[in-house]
C-alpha cells in the first residue's frame, strides 16, 4: 500500500486523488455488512485506529501508514478521522513526500475544519511550507491562521512560527512584534528567549520600522529600547538635533534604563558634533579668481561690521575665519571642511559656487548664509540665503501696482536669455497670483538694437523707426574703484553695470521647473493700415540692464506708448540708465535691496563710514555682507547658543531690524523675508519710494 499510495505521489496533479481514493473508498470497495450497534461500531473504529498507533508507537511507520489508510477507507467519518489524516500527512512528510504530506494536511484543514486536528494541520503545513522553501506561502497560512480564535498554547506554537518565517525572509519589524507578543504573554522565565530575541532585533529596526511598531509594543521598558534605538538612526543619519531631543527625553523618562550608559555616550559625541568653538565665525568668499572683486568687496564690508563690534561695551572679541573659494566649486567644498575642522558656528557665504558648498554644510551641520539668486538653495535646514532673489523683485513691483496704485493691465518685453525668461515668468505668475491681467508679451533678441517690431507686435504701431534712435551709443560709466587688474572692455558686463553682481551671483539661469507651454507672443498683428498704437495695458515691465532698457525706452516714446508706467528689475538703478534715456526715463520705477542714499539713519552712518575707510561707495553685495555679519555677530554673542543647531533655531526666529538693506527675519525654509525698496528715477537721479 505504501509503495503504491508513494508512486501515486511523484506526480503533482495526482496528490488529491490519493486523498479521494482513500475518502471515498469505503463507499466502493467495501461489501454491506449486517447492521451493528452503535456501541460495537464505537469499539471497531477505536481497534481500528489503534492498530494504527500501535504500530507507528514501535516506529514500523511504513506499517502504521497502512493502517491509517485502511482505516479511513472503513471510517471516513470516524471518531479518529481527523488524527488519521494528519497522521498520515506526518508519515509522508517524515519520509520526504512534501506533496502528499501537503494533500493529507489540507484534507484535514479542509474536511474537519473546527476540528484540534485542523489547527495541529495549520501548524504542520506551515512547517512544511517553510522546508519547501515556501516562506510566502507559509506567511500567508499563518498570517490567516493568526486572525481566527486559538488556544493560549496554539497561539504560541503559531507564534513562534510566525517569528521563524520573518526570521528567515529577514523582516526585522514583524520578528519584533511576534517576539513581544511571546514575550508579553509567557510567564517568566520563560518568556526570557524572546526578550533576548526583542532587544536583539529592535537593534536593527530603521525608522519607518520603529514608527510603525511604536503604537503596537506599548510596553515600557522595549520603548525605551526603541527610542534609544530611533536616536541611533537619526544620529547615524546625521541628523543630530533629532537624535539629541530623543536622547533627553529617554533619559528623562528611563533614568534607570540599561542602555543608560550608551545613550550618555552618543549624547556626548553629539553634542561634541554640534558644539562650535564659542565667537567663531567662518567667511567662505571668492578672494582669488573671476570674481576676486566681489568677495573683496563682501569681506570689506564684513571685517568693518567686525570692527564695529569690538568698540561696542561688549568687548569679547569674535573670531573670524576667511577661507577663499577661488570661485571654484571642489575648493569651496574643501574649505567647507576646513571651517568644520576650526569649529566655527556658522558661515559667512559664499557667491557664485553657493550650491556645491551649501551641500557640503548640509552635510557638516554647519548654519551657511549665501549670497547668490540661484534657485533651490536652501533645500536643507542649516542654509539660509540673505539676499534679493527674482521672485522677491517681482513680488514687490506687482504687488506695488496692484495694491498701492490699484493697476490691473501689465505687458512685458523680455530679451530671449535664461534672465529675461526668468523675470518674464515671475512676474506673470505674480500678476495672476495677485489679480492682475496680462495683456501683452513680446520677446526680442539680447543683441537687438532696433526695437521696432517688438514694439509694433505689442501695440500694432506701424510707424518706420528713425535713425536717430535706432542706434543711441552707450553712455560709458566711470569706472568703479573697487574693480582691478584689467580694465574692462566698454562692451563687458562690469563696464555697463556699476554693480553687476546680481548677474555674476546667479540670476542667469535655466529653470526647469518653470518650462510650461505658453504662447510665445501675446502681441496683436494687425493691418498696416492701423495708424493708432493699442496700449490697453498701465504697467510695461522690461527686465535687461540699461545698455539694452536705454535703447528701447526712447523707442517706445516715438511709438507713442506713453501714459504708462515703465518697470524695471535692480538692474535699472543705475545712473548709466538716466544718462542714456534722459527724459524718456522720468518716473520709471525699479526694485532693488539696497539704496546707499536713503534717508535712514542706518543707512548713512554704513555708508559714510564705508567711504572713510575704503574710499568708495558701497553697493548691494556690501549692504548685504554687512547686515548678515551684524547679526550673525549678536547672535553668536548669546551665552545659551553653544550648539550649531541651537545657532541654526534661533536664525530661524530672528528679527534683526537696524540694517541697512532694511529688517531681516528668515522664514522656515530659509529664505530672507525682506522689505525691498522701490524707487523712481525723478530728474537725473533716483528717488525712494515710500510704501507700505
Amino acid at each position: 500500500m505504501f509503495k503504491y499510495i508513494q508512486a501515486l505521489t511523484r506526480h503533482a496533479g495526482r496528490i488529491w486523488l490519493l486523498v479521494t481514493f482513500l475518502v471515498i473508498g469505503a463507499c466502493v470497495s467495501q461489501p454491506q455488512k449486517p447492521a451493528e450497534t452503535a456501541r460495537s461500531i464505537i469499539d471497531a473504529d477505536d481497534a481500528a485506529f489503534q492498530q494504527a498507533e500501535d504500530l507507528l508507537g514501535r516506529g514500523q511507520s511504513k506499517e502504521a501508514l497502512g493502517y491509517y489508510s485502511r482505516y479511513l477507507s472503513q471510517y471516513a467519518n470516524g471518531r479518529h478521522a481527523p488524527q488519521a489524516f494528519l497522521r498520515i500527512g506526518t508519515i509522508y512528510q517524515q519520509h520526504g513526500e512534501l506533496g502528499a504530506a501537503e494533500a493529507f494536511y489540507r484534507g484535514a484543514i479542509e474536511k474537519f475544519p473546527q476540528s484540534h486536528e485542523a489547527s495541529q494541520a495549520h501548524l504542520a503545513l506551515i512547517d512544511l511550507l517553510i522546508q519547501a522553501n515556501r516562506s510566502a506561502e507559509a506567511g500567508e497560512v499563518a498570517t490567516a491562521m493568526l486572525g481566527q480564535p486559538l488556544d493560549q498554547t496554539l497561539r504560541h506554537d503559531l507564534l513562534q512560527r510566525l517569528v521563524k518565517l520573518s526570521s528567515s525572509t529577514k523582516d526585522s519589524a514583524h520578528t519584533a512584534l511576534y517576539s513581544y507578543l511571546l514575550y508579553t504573554s509567557l510567564p517568566s522565565p520563560e518568556n526570557a528567549s524572546w526578550h533576548k530575541l526583542l532587544i536583539e532585533t529592535i537593534a536593527s529596526l530603521d525608522e519607518k520600522d520603529i514608527i510603525s511598531l511604536w503604537d503596537r509594543l506599548e510596553a515600557p521598558e522595549i520603548r525605551g529600547y526603541m527610542m534609544y534605538r530611533y536616536a541611533e538612526v537619526q544620529a547615524i543619519a546625521e541628523n543630530d538635533d533629532d537624535a539629541l531631543d530623543v536622547l533627553s527625553v529617554f533619559r528623562a523618562r528611563f533614568p534607570d534604563h540599561p542602555y543608560s550608559v550608551q545613550a550618555q555616550q552618543l549624547l556626548e559625541i553629539l553634542e561634541q558634533r554640534l558644539s562650535f568653538e564659542p565667537r567663531t565665525i567662518g567667511c567662505l568668499l571668492p578672494l582669488s579668481g573671476a570674481y576676486e572683486a566681489y568677495g573683496q568687496r563682501a569681506l570689506n564690508a564684513i571685517q568693518m561690521a567686525l570692527s564695529q563690534q569690538k568698540g561696542t561695551e561688549n568687548q569679547q572679541i569674535i573670531k573670524l575665519v576667511v577661507k577663499d573659494s577661488a570661485s571654484n566649486d571642489e575648493r569651496a567644498v574643501a574649505a567647507v571642511r576646513e571651517l568644520s575642522q576650526a569649529r566655527v558656528g556658522a558661515i559667512i557665504g559664499p557667491m557664485v559656487t553657493a550650491p556645491a558648498a551649501t551641500r557640503e554644510a548640509q552635510q557638516l551641520h554647519i548654519p551657511m548664509v549665501t549670497f547668490t539668486q540661484k534657485p533651490e538653495i536652501t533645500t536643507g535646514d542649516f542654509i539660509f540665503r540673505h539676499f534679493i532673489t527674482p521672485h522677491n523683485q517681482v513680488k514687490t513691483l506687482v504687488q506695488y501696482f496692484v495694491h498701492d496704485l490699484g493697476l490691473r493691465d501689465f505687458a512685458v518685453m523680455y530679451p530671449k536669455e535664461a534672465y529675461g525668461k526668468t523675470f518674464m515668468m515671475l512676474f506673470w505668475d505674480e500678476i495672476i497670483r495677485q489679480g492682475g491681467r496680462m495683456m501683452g508679451v513680446e520677446s526680442y533678441s539680447p543683441e537687438q538694437t532696433d526695437f521696432a517690431e517688438t514694439i509694433k507686435r505689442l501695440t500694432g504701431n506701424y510707424y518706420p523707426i528713425p535713425s536717430d534712435l535706432k542706434a543711441r551709443p552707450v553712455v560709458q560709466v566711470k569706472e568703479p574703484s573697487y574693480f582691478f587688474g584689467n580694465r574692462p572692455s566698454a562692451d563687458s558686463l562690469e563696464g555697463l553695470i556699476p554693480d553687476p553682481v546680481p548677474r555674476l551671483t546667479g540670476l542667469y539661469f535655466e529653470d526647469s521647473d518653470q518650462e510650461r507651454n505658453r504662447a510665445a507672443n501675446l502681441g496683436r498683428r494687425i493691418s498696416q493700415e492701423v495708424k493708432e498704437p493699442i496700449v490697453d495695458f498701465d504697467v510695461l515691465f522690461i527686465p535687461d540692464a540699461p545698455k539694452t532698457s536705454g535703447l528701447i525706452l526712447p523707442q517706445l516714446a516715438y511709438y507713442d506708448v506713453k501714459n504708462i508706467y515703465l518697470a524695471g528689475t535692480n538692474l535699472w538703478h543705475s545712473q548709466q540708465l538716466i544718462d542714456m534715456t534722459g527724459d524718456y526715463a522720468q518716473s520709471a520705477i525699479m526694485v532693488d535691496g539696497f539704496y546707499k542714499d536713503s534717508q535712514s539713519d542706518t543707512v548713512r552712518r554704513f555708508v559714510e563710514g564705508y567711504r572713510s575707510i575704503y574710499g568708495t561707495d558701497p553697493g548691494l553685495m556690501e549692504a548685504f555682507a554687512f547686515d548678515t555679519a551684524n547679526f550673525l555677530f549678536e547672535l553668536i554673542m548669546r551665552p545659551e547658543i553653544q550648539k550649531r543647531n541651537e545657532l541654526r533655531d534661533a536664525m530661524k526666529q530672528l528679527c534683526f531690524i537696524d540694517g541697512v538693506t532694511g529688517a531681516t527675519a528668515f522664514a522656515p525654509d530659509g529664505e530672507a523675508i525682506k522689505r525691498l525698496s522701490l524707487l523712481r528715477i525723478k530728474g537725473n537721479r533716483f528717488v525712494e519710494i515710500e510704501h507700505p
